[in-house]
């Protein structure tokens, strides 16, 4: 716990606090290669339970689960010969999250303004890996997690395995409660890292990989899908080559926040994939928000900012917090829109998503103080038709985004005019302050519009005229905008009517495109 801080923690909290140090001690001895006691560390986790049992703070987290799963981890060793590797892959994850679990529902869920506190101060050192010493080191840590659907996940690990060089890698199997044969399975995969939860924890999971993780990057896969030839150095490729780059997610079946594309057929996956990816080499599309069923991370940066937050218990919109995060880090997430990996369709979460949706959002709000489907979340593909209708002639290009929220239609735009070879300039203003660190790192300029959009549409960068507007917001005055634009420039708007100024070029339900008579 060196180099953590617990502003939060309560009377009982403290009493725990040396057991848990005492813990870890041994369980960092076992990862050593040396002699664990593990009669003292049965001892000590019955005294966190006498301590923490009668918390009624406890009574609604995955605490007792967690504890199950420890003393589960502690059995194992005692019946293994791989002790130092089980020890560092799931023991001491399993510890770091169980004490976090704790600390988090036991300490500080329940007020506002710790919570506040702990996310701002907190968090990210509470949330770093656990990073053994270990004797070679792979590039890229690998990680499946499953809860039964066997047949899915036999598919998925044996794509992972056909199509990537794993000399680079290491793989981590994570059984999260399954109650088939998974474990078993899981077992028979050559030099495969298992780590196996009795009992299903939610958003543990993602923070045990994590703390797990010994890569330069970390390949997040769901067991619902399957990987194509090339997947994995495709997407590293872009991880690679982009700058501040967060993470690289492919195109999969039934994915919404506009990633998805139509399925095709599994017999004919792999020819597609290839003639899919030389179609489009290079493809990468900066995105407000991802929703990673595949995604590769930079270790590196997710250390600088923590992964996935046990706040959201539903595991609805912990993506959404990870995609908000990155953005106000100035991280960026891409869609590499030249990789495709299938996608059967939410497999293990299908059935929950539809209970805990409503209530994942609420956690969000209450985290961030915003909508996580607020304005500007996800692009309109209405909008994305009309782009292709603009004749921008200028190498450089001069980008004013008023009122965009969140910000993808401004990242696509920008995405739109780069893939033309232009050189672009942005600049944003809001009347929403909330919306500024999702925006402020990626652009040139922001004005928080305190005096109106009107207004800041006259003073904001007074003296610069601007090839394309895009504004998200509708009943703005047609005669300011004309006097923002160049000769010939562009206002691609939402509900808005501007006819009496500009020349409309093209409709598409809500969106329209305009341009100033040159």
């Amino acid at each position: 716990m060196e180099g953590m801080t617990f502003h939060w923690q309560t009377d009982w909290f403290q009493d725990c606090m040396p057991l848990f140090s005492c813990l870890l001690e041994e369980a960092e001895r076992i990862a050593a290669g040396k002699t664990g006691d593990f009669g003292k560390m049965g001892d000590l986790l019955g005294e966190i339970e006498n301590i923490c049992d009668p918390v009624e703070e406890l009574k609604n987290c995955h605490y007792a689960g967690q504890m199950k799963n420890v003393r589960a981890v502690l059995l194992d060793l005692t019946q293994t010969d791989r002790k130092a590797e089980l020890a560092s892959y799931t023991l001491l994850p399993f510890l770091w999250e169980l004490g976090e679990e704790i600390y988090f529902w036991g300490c500080v869920a329940e007020d506002a303004e710790k919570r506040k506190s702990y996310w701002q101060e907190e968090f990210v050192s509470h949330h770093r890996r656990v990073n053994p010493r270990r004797v070679e080191p792979k590039k890229v840590t690998i990680f499946i997690p499953a809860c039964n659907h066997l047949d899915y996940t036999k598919q998925c690990v044996e794509s992972v395995l056909r199509h990537t060089d794993l000399r680079e890698c290491e793989l981590l199997l994570l059984d999260h409660g399954s109650k088939d044969e998974t474990a078993a399975y899981f077992h028979t995969i050559p030099n495969a890292k298992v780590i196996r939860f009795r009992e299903n924890v939610g958003m543990l999971m993602f923070s045990v990989a994590f703390r797990a993780c010994c890569g330069q990057y970390l390949a997040f896969v769901s067991n619902d899908t399957i990987v194509t030839e090339g997947w994995l150095s495709h997407l590293l490729d872009c991880l690679e080559r982009e700058e501040n780059a967060l993470s690289a997610t492919p195109v999969t079946p039934f994915t919404s926040n506009c990633q998805g594309i139509a399925p095709c057929p599994l017999e004919g996956l792999d020819e597609f994939a290839k003639d899919f990816y030389e179609k489009r080499k290079g493809n990468w599309r900066h995105r407000a928000r991802i929703m990673p069923v595949i995604g590769v991370y930079d270790v590196e940066k997710l250390d600088a900012m923590g992964f996935g937050d046990r706040w959201f218990q539903t595991m609805e919109f912990w993506d959404d917090d990870v995609s908000l995060r990155a953005r106000r880090k100035g991280f960026r997430q891409f869609l590499c829109t030249d990789v495709y990996c299938h996608h059967f369709g939410s497999v293990t979460g299908g059935v929950a998503w539809g209970r805990t949706l409503a209530a994942g959002r609420e956690l969000f709000l209450q985290k961030h103080g915003v909508d996580a489907w607020g304005q500007g979340f996800c692009r309109s593909e209405d909008m994305m038709v009309l782009l292709p209708e603009m004749d921008l002639l200028e190498t450089s290009i001069s980008f004013l985004a008023v009122d965009c929220g969140i910000g993808d239609s401004i990242f696509e735009v920008q995405n739109y005019l780069k893939e033309q070879g232009k050189q672009v300039q942005t600049y944003a203003l809001s009347e929403a302050e909330g919306y500024r660190g999702d925006v402020f790192p990626f652009v040139q300029g922001w004005h928080t519009a305190v005096e109106g959009t009107a207004a800041a549409l006259t003073n904001a960068f007074a003296e610069r005229r601007f090839s394309l507007i895009l504004t998200e917001k509708g009943g703005l005055s047609g005669e300011i905008l004309v006097e923002r634009l160049v000769s010939g420039g562009y206002v691609l708007a939402m509900d808005s009517d501007f006819s009496s100024v500009l020349s409309l070029r093209k409709k598409r339900n809500h969106w329209t495109l305009w341009q100033k008579s040159i």
